[in-house]
């Protein structure tokens, strides 16, 4: 992570997996004491659902397609309590683990960024005053997931009901899917941003977003290429028999690279995160008093400073 500014801005899809991997290694023993306590629980979670969906509620989530078999009929208003419970249960355990992930991974990178040590037992004291900011970035991410794919059913059903399953029907299916998974690509590419802001600015929910959309400017294809591959080995993993290992270790790379990506990006445009300054911010974290910049600003050298505060205050 001893990459000059310069050098830095002009790092594309292979430059940044390979300060990704960096990063990873120089900080091996760390990121293996993440990953068994905060990524191998997720894991376990996401395969978990997996096949207890598959075993106990593949009548109830094949009812919404099939809804006219007979053998649907028998599901009662228990069967659909238990489910919601689980998908309830579920999710909760679900983001609480992805939250504590992503500031736990992100404020490592920071820290090795910075030339900064930490140890194992601290950054499992930091992460808590971490996640609660990072929860309002999560509950804007996933609304404006949800706005997305609702307009896109929207959209799909029109064009269904309209065109039918004629040839222009079935091409017009095809563009709008593939504009979806663009969209939804570049839009990954500001949540990700977005969620490192959070952690390493003083800004969160929808401001972050804002500050992530602008950092995506002038590397959204070296974005949503990094973002198209780990998704779709992310996907990949899930059929093979180590899927359960691969996941572990994708999902940190995954972490690792959109705050590499940050770094390039803040680069990119000449907002240079100083290590000074970066680390002192990181200093709040520990509970250490801090003088900040306002927010909106960035972490970088010549900037109004603020009152002093520490991180868990501006949540």
């Amino acid at each position: 992570m001893n990459t000059p500014e310069e050098q830095m801005k002009d790092l594309g899809f292979f430059g940044i997996f390979t300060h990704t991997f960096k990063a990873i290694f120089s900080r091996k023993k760390l990121f293996t004491q993440i990953t068994l306590t905060l990524i191998l629980p997720l894991t376990l979670i996401f395969l978990a659902h997996y096949q207890i969906s598959n075993r106990f509620f593949s009548r109830l989530e094949s009812s919404y397609i099939i809804a006219y078999d007979t053998r649907y009929r028998s599901i009662t208003l228990t069967d659909w309590l238990h489910y919601w419970l689980f998908k309830i249960i579920y999710f909760t355990i679900l983001i609480l683990f992805s939250l504590l992930s992503t500031a736990a991974v992100v404020f490592t990178v920071a820290s090795a960024y910075a030339d900064r040590d930490v140890t194992f037992r601290r950054l499992i004291k930091i992460v808590p005053n971490i996640w609660k900011k990072l929860f309002i970035t999560f509950v804007f991410i996933y609304f404006t997931l949800f706005i997305y794919n609702v307009l896109t059913g929207v959209v799909l059903f029109i064009f269904r009901s309209v065109f039918g399953y004629t040839v222009f029907g079935s091409v017009s299916m095809l563009i709008i899917l593939l504009v979806y998974v663009l969209g939804f690509l570049y839009l990954s590419v500001v949540w990700q941003l977005a969620s490192v802001v959070t952690v390493l600015e003083n800004v969160n929910g929808y401001r972050s977003m804002q500050k992530g959309k602008q950092l995506a400017n002038g590397k959204k294809a070296v974005g949503m290429g990094i973002a198209f591959v780990l998704y779709g080995l992310l996907l990949g993993v899930l059929i093979g028999v180590l899927c359960g290992v691969l996941f572990m270790e994708l999902f940190l790379v995954f972490i690792v690279a959109q705050t590499v990506l940050y770094l390039v990006c803040k680069s990119y445009h000449r907002e240079i995160v100083d290590k000074v300054c970066l680390s002192t911010f990181l200093s709040g974290y520990v509970g250490e008093t801090v003088v900040y910049p306002k927010p909106g600003e960035e972490i970088q050298l010549g900037r109004a400073q603020a009152q002093p505060q520490t991180p868990a205050q501006m949540v």
